[in-house]
């Protein structure tokens, strides 16, 4: 099997007698382990009688086994021993997925194995999950996304299973002449057969008891080796299904472009990447590109290439532009640019081995230095590929580019033609002929003239600015892992000054060829007012589009760059090849204070970032409720409406004012980490300092945090026919054992609060609890999102539970206390999986002054400490009647009145 050459974990492939394709990993630095499970059915193998099934089955199968009958015990399970569990249903694909402490692991594996041997699919709870998934269609009925996606199916052959409702509700899954869970227990036999299966399973056990493992609990899926999944027959588009331009209204404002091309499958071309090669050409962003044409015409604000669907027997190839103003006007002249850009690729054939090559060095060594990702993450991604790629391949598939095919890219080549061409075009002003089936949507089709495709068709000759990409100059450097100096296990304060702090570590644990940089400026410019704090987040993408263009090579070459803004000013952050990124810093932060910011781009930026913050009302009820709620215990965090008011009446003066007023007096803290010795630490630090040097100082800014001391309620109507409640409680101190407390208590509280509230008395789809702390002050958040009920009846019932709650907690004994603490020390005391986490925590103790370096070990001594007895007085005092919360409530609007305001009162 192809691995990476820092990968030390151990493979071992093989299939079970039933079929079943298995990998299994080794990971013996791992402090969790984790399974995923793939299956080759999804929602196009929904009967057509009863679309959803396949959605719905994947619910039913956590409410319960054979072995292990009660209703969400997996989740319990997995949950109290520091784990997560979850699964999605896709078109052709279903996949189950966890990962739980490894003294758990076989345990879990027992009941895991279950779900895809014996699920109960009980007629009882089929009742109750059926509400769930009509409370999740509710939820999303107003995504654009999905409401795109519906206009998208019935322009489609309606005779492709592409066409069918992916996600079901009430009416299509309602019981008829028998019960709904007989017709899934059909489905799962039928589909559910371990030879359309794949699964990975990765500890820290041997090979030999994994695989042990594996046919003690595997062996019983049902599945019969040699039977293969039938093909689907019909195309996705018939001849009538092309040549056509589908307008599209969304309910949010969005203006985007979408020339898409008709494929058939495609994963044949997955060694050498051909149709990913042709979308990097397309996509490019570079002088000369597409996008920087139509940029520089003021045309479209980005541009992407290579989405859309995809499946066993066809691939959309979009290339997708987000739209100007003016660009919408100009949509077919846009089109024809794409053309002969296309026309500038068929003309150069000769130039893209050299072009590819430099796209295959860079994919080699981002392969070669690749980092860990989250476990439960890279096993579920593992899985699907076991569907996809050859055995040698599981790992490496998405990183292989074997070699310049020039039959198949003239091949793929063909497909992107005005004759194999749909046209969406989304856009507030669509005068509709239809609406879609569940969404509503409004949408008009068009024939495509014939005059027009002829004369696209036509186009023989590029532009003459049309450029296809150059040799990337951040490729020069050889890429070197440079030898350990001295082992540091915390970031050392190389320099602070006045105003400037510069922390530094060498990487000595992962070993890989990257690097992260950091660099915090606080200004009493940016949190001066509302105003300000609304230019600090117009200038950070002012400045990513203002520089695009200059350093899209170093984004080719494997490095990241982001301006953000925080409480109190901007940060830059770095990230990727170590061998060039401290040049790219170099050039970014000259940019940050002389880039050109021309009046055009202001104007509109200002105006798609106040479009922007007045569609946050149009948000999920409980995401509003949660940035009102950061608002109010943030004071330099303000809301999106105040933002949008503000930055509408503002100039292009007042914006260089502020950006000249921002850089005059600053305090700069910043942070090296990764693959560099500390002479290139100190050599580059003095380069920042310079362009620093005629910066005045400030000392660096408290964040200021409100402090709850009352209950108090804020009520609000949103344009939603959904209710919504948050309970937000704050911990009183900063204290570490506060924390803890606050901590072990959401552990002890979330599953039996979703079990309860979601999956029994089936308030929404939306219900949760979570630990959600405010500038380092811990916090709690409840938080519910109802279709069905009022926000009077969502407080009664979480109320209710929290008195129940109290009894529970009061008759835990110290046995199962001690399971529940081991399961959140797995938590807490988790490892870094990568450079990137480490560095994001280093960093966030830099922010956090947290100068030991030692939160994680305080966080485990504090829990070690903590008693049963201490965390039920703390759950009786948190939950007392009278402890200061805030209590943040949305109902439906009934007014057509768009600013209803907000009240509070204490309670």
């Amino acid at each position: 099997m192809n691995i990476s050459r820092n990968d030390n974990r151990a493979y071992r492939a093989f299939t079970l007698d039933n079929g079943l394709k298995v990998l299994l990993v080794q990971d013996k630095d791992s402090t969790k382990a984790a399974a995923s499970m793939a299956v080759n059915a999804g929602h196009f193998d929904d009967p057509v009688d009863r679309q959803g099934l396949a959605h719905f089955l994947e619910h039913m199968v956590f409410l319960g086994t054979d072995q292990f009958p009660e209703s969400g015990s997996f989740n319990n399970f997995v949950s109290q021993a520091g784990g997560n569990t979850n699964a999605w249903t896709g078109t052709e694909h279903t996949c189950y997925f966890f990962d739980i402490n490894n003294q758990e692991f076989k345990r879990a594996l027992q009941q895991f194995s279950r779900f895809f041997i014996a699920p109960l699919l009980s007629p009882a709870e089929t009742e109750k999950e059926r509400n769930a998934i009509e409370a999740e269609f509710k939820l999303k009925i107003k995504d654009d996304g999905r409401r795109i996606y519906q206009a998208h199916k019935e322009t489609v052959n309606p005779a492709h299973p592409f066409a069918k409702f992916s996600v079901g509700n009430l009416q299509t899954l309602a019981d008829r002449e028998r019960c709904i869970s007989d017709e899934l227990r059909d489905f799962f036999n039928t589909f559910y057969q371990a030879q359309w299966m794949t699964l990975v399973i990765c500890a820290n056990e041997e090979l030999d008891t994994l695989q042990d493992w594996t046919n003690t609990y595997f062996n019983q899926v049902n599945g019969h080796k040699n039977l293969k999944k039938p093909a689907i027959n019909e195309p996705l588009y018939r001849k009538q299904d092309i040549g056509k331009i589908l307008h599209i209204e969304p309910h949010k404002h969005m203006q985007k472009l979408i020339v898409s091309f008709a494929m058939p499958n495609i994963d044949d071309f997955y060694r050498h990447k051909t149709v990913s090669f042709i979308a990097h050409l397309l996509g490019y962003e570079g002088a000369g590109s597409l996008y920087s044409i139509l940029k520089e015409q003021g045309w479209i604000n980005a541009l992407s290439a290579g989405g859309g669907i995809n499946g066993s027997n066809f691939k959309d190839f979009n290339i997708s532009m987000a739209l100007t103003d003016e660009g919408i006007e100009y949509f077919e002249d846009i089109i024809e640019m794409v053309f002969e850009y296309i026309c500038l690729i068929n003309t150069n054939t000769d130039k893209l081995p050299r072009l590819y090559q430099d796209k295959k060095n860079l994919l080699q060594i981002a392969f070669d230095n690749q980092e860990k990702s989250r476990l439960i993450d890279w096993v579920s991604n593992l899985s699907i590929n076991m569907q996809h790629y050859d055995e040698c391949n599981y790992v490496q598939g998405d990183y292989l580019m074997e070699g310049f095919k020039r039959a198949t890219h003239e091949m793929a080549m063909q497909w992107l033609t005005p004759n194999n061409m749909r046209v969406v075009l989304i856009h507030p002003d669509v005068e509709p002929e239809h609406k879609t089936a569940w969404y509503n949507t409004p949408y008009k089709v068009e024939k495509v003239s014939s005059s027009w495709l002829d004369a696209l068709s036509d186009i023989n000759e590029p532009l003459n600015e049309m450029l296809l990409p150059t040799a990337n100059p951040y490729l020069t450097k050889e890429v070197v892992l440079f030898d350990i100096e001295k082992p540091q296990t915390q970031p050392k304060l190389l320099v602070k000054e006045n105003g400037f702090d510069f922390w530094f570590k060498q990487d000595n644990t992962f070993r890989v060829a990257k690097g992260h940089f950091y660099l915090a400026m606080d200004s009493d410019f940016a949190v001066k007012d509302v105003k300000h704090m609304a230019l600090t987040r117009l200038f950070t993408d002012l400045f990513m589009d203002s520089v695009g263009e200059q350093f899209y090579p170093a984004e080719l070459a494997g490095l990241s760059y982001h301006l953000t803004s925080h409480q109190g000013g901007l940060t830059l952050h770095t990230a990727g090849l170590s061998s060039s990124q401290l040049e790219l810093v170099d050039q970014l932060i000259d940019a940050l204070f002389n880039v050109e910011i021309c009046a055009k781009r202001f104007a509109e930026y200002k105006k798609q970032l106040v479009r922007h913050w007045r569609n946050s009302n149009q948000n999920k009820p409980v995401s509003e409720l949660f940035s009102i709620l950061g608002a109010k215990v943030m004071p330099w965090n303000p809301q999106p409406g105040d933002l949008a008011s503000t930055l509408k009446n503002t100039s292009f003066q007042q914006f260089k004012e502020f950006r000249r007023d921002f850089f005059k007096a600053l305090h700069v803290e910043s942070f090296l980490h990764g693959n560099w010795q500390q002479d290139d630490a100190i050599a580059f630090q003095k380069k920042v300092a310079a362009h620093l040097k005629n910066a005045t100082t400030i000392d660096d800014l408290r964040r200021p945090l409100f402090e709850i001391k009352k209950v108090t309620r804020y009520e609000l109507e949103l344009p939603c026919n959904d209710h919504a409640m948050v309970i937000y409680y704050q911990a009183q101190t900063s204290s570490v054992t506060e924390k803890i407390k606050m901590m072990a208590l959401n552990h002890l509280i979330n599953q039996d609060y979703f079990n309860e509230l979601r999956t029994t008395q089936q308030l929404g789809y939306l219900v949760g609890a979570g630990y959600a702390p405010f500038n380092t002050r811990a916090g709690i958040a409840f938080y519910i999102q109802s279709p069905t009920f009022d926000t009077t009846t969502l407080i009664h019932r979480h109320n209710c539970f929290i008195s129940q709650y109290l009894n529970t907690i009061d008759k835990i004994d110290e046995h199962n206390w001690q399971q529940q603490k081991h399961g959140l020390i797995t938590h807490i005391a988790e490892k870094d999986k990568n450079l990137r986490l480490r560095s994001q925590r280093l960093w966030l103790a830099i922010g956090n002054r947290d100068h030991e370096f030692n939160m994680q070990q305080k966080l485990l001594k504090a829990l070690n400490a903590l008693t049963l007895e201490d965390i039920k007085e703390y759950a009786v005092q948190l939950f007392d009647e009278d402890r200061p919360r805030y209590e943040l409530l949305s109902s439906a609007k009934v007014s057509k009145s768009q600013n209803m305001p907000i009240y509070s009162h204490s309670l």
